[in-house]
């Protein structure tokens, strides 16, 4: 098997320069297997077949001439000449590895990446990101819906807004609101022969249970001194959006946070057919979130402000709405 020669020219010499290189895959399938030591577990990670990771060992060892690995039953050792190759290979590959890195920054720097629970992005989030460009035109957006946890670096994320309690060890956590439930219904089904004029009222009625919520229908009964009541008919969705949606076309009664029941209710989609007068024991939230490295970062910066604006905006307005309720 004869050299891979690369031809080059220098920079504004205009004279050729060869490199004699192994073929880059074969070279990928010794690093890998020298690491694991095992063509295997190589394979797995590369994607491919066993043989194909030792078919390509076995061209490079032909091509260099020397013996990488000592093959015996059951194991692979490397030898003394494939020990020192990796070495020397493996560092080739750090400094590939961050001069791709250094240059995808360099790209990404412009690019504010945020993660949000999906109906929280759905209901509030995107309708707003028009004011986020236009206050920040700078930075171009992309928006990752999920409630899972972020591994940052991995997903490349620079921040989150988290629902939850707040409890985000290892990360900077700033609380930017906190979650009030509403009933809520269709106009339609509140002048229905069975109104609803209190907690006890509800149960006449299908439930429509969020799953993503902290507090469920269950909770909110329990508080409203109705501990015994049955709650497990009805409909289920794992997403408030489309919990709100079932509401609006009428299938029942839902237990929602207000900040995403808002766009509906200023509609007049959906309605509060009481106002309660007591408090959860225990109430969820809103949090932005990202690990202390990126706090610093202009973009993160921007929205950091911009979210603190907008949640406080949306809380005050929530809150008029509520007053309006009670009167």
């Amino acid at each position: 098997m004869g050299p891979w020669v690369a031809r080059m020219i220098g920079p504004g010499l205009g004279v050729s320069v060869s490199r004699t290189l192994p073929p880059l895959v074969a070279l990928r399938s010794f690093e890998s297997a020298a690491r694991h030591l095992s063509f295997k577990d190589a394979a797995e990670e590369l994607s491919v077949t066993p043989s194909a990771v030792s078919h390509q060992i076995h061209n490079l060892e032909t091509y260099l001439g020397v013996r990488l690995f000592h093959r015996m039953n059951r194991a692979l050792r490397l030898s003394g000449a494939g020990e020192a190759y990796v070495q020397k290979i493996r560092m080739a590959f750090d400094q590939i590895e961050q001069a791709t890195r250094d240059l995808t920054s360099a790209a990404e720097a412009d690019v504010l990446t945020l993660s949000a629970p999906p109906s929280l992005t759905a209901t509030w989030l995107v309708p707003r990101l028009k004011a986020f460009r236009e206050q920040f035109p700078g930075f171009d957006v992309r928006v990752k819906g999920t409630m899972d946890d972020i591994d940052y670096a991995r997903d490349n994320v620079d921040a989150s807004i988290r629902y939850g309690y707040g409890d985000y060890p290892g990360l900077e956590v700033e609380h930017l609101s906190t979650e009030r439930m509403l009933v809520l219904c269709s106009p339609a089904l509140l002048k229905g022969n069975m109104p609803i004029h209190g907690p006890r009222d509800v149960l006449k009625h299908p439930l429509i249970h969020s799953e993503c919520r902290l507090t469920s229908w269950g909770d909110w009964l329990r508080a409203a001194g109705l501990p015994d009541a049955e709650t497990h008919g009805g409909f289920r969705f794992t997403h408030s959006a489309h919990s709100l949606r079932a509401a609006a076309d009428g299938l029942g009664i839902a237990l929602e946070n207000d900040l995403m029941a808002a766009d509906y209710l200023a509609d007049g989609n959906l309605v509060v057919p009481f106002a309660a007068n007591f408090e959860m024991p225990r109430r969820a939230g809103y949090y932005f979130v990202c690990p202390a490295d990126n706090l610093p970062t202009a973009k993160v910066q921007a929205v950091r402000q911009w979210l603190r604006a907008e949640f406080s905006a949306s809380d005050a307005a929530c809150m008029m709405r509520a007053r309006a309720v009670a009167v």
